[in-house]
């Protein structure tokens, strides 16, 4: 079984819903601003990591792990050691996780590491706030093969 690992630095996001326009006579949809300088930069970050290979073109399991930054509220300001939690905490609030899977397989299509993002079969998304150490990013994680 062959496998592959990303990370991707920054904040996760979801990938927006489409938004449409007037263009003269015509209606026209396009993705959120957010949603594609994101998408364009986990792109790039993903082709690199990828190498000169030939998209993947087999069915194939994905997961993918979103640390988000984590809030002031969960930042332990003791100077010595104490009970707070340094570990990941579950994140259970916007953008929902699905969305988030959505914006990191397009950019793995689009960065051409999967020749269709159909081609994934399985996937697994973990949503939490970073570790106290550590800072918000995305790790997708692929495999395939027997």
């Amino acid at each position: 079984m062959s496998t592959w690992r990303c990370m991707i630095p920054g904040q996760p996001i979801g990938k927006g819903r489409p938004r449409v326009a007037r263009r003269g006579s015509g209606v026209v949809a396009y993705t959120p601003g957010p949603t594609r300088r994101w998408e364009a930069i986990a792109a790039t970050t993903m082709a690199q990591e990828w190498g000169a290979r030939a998209p993947l073109d087999e069915p194939a399991q994905a997961a993918i792990v979103a640390s988000f930054s984590r809030p002031q509220r969960l930042i332990c300001k003791h100077k010595r050691a104490c009970s707070c939690s340094p570990e990941a905490v579950p994140h259970i609030t916007r953008p929902d996780a699905d969305n988030v899977a959505k914006a990191v397989l397009d950019a793995a299509q689009a960065g051409g590491v999967l020749r269709d993002d159909c081609l994934v079969w399985q996937v697994t998304l973990v949503k939490s706030y970073a570790a106290q150490d550590s800072g918000p990013m995305v790790e997708l994680r692929l495999w395939w093969g027997e």
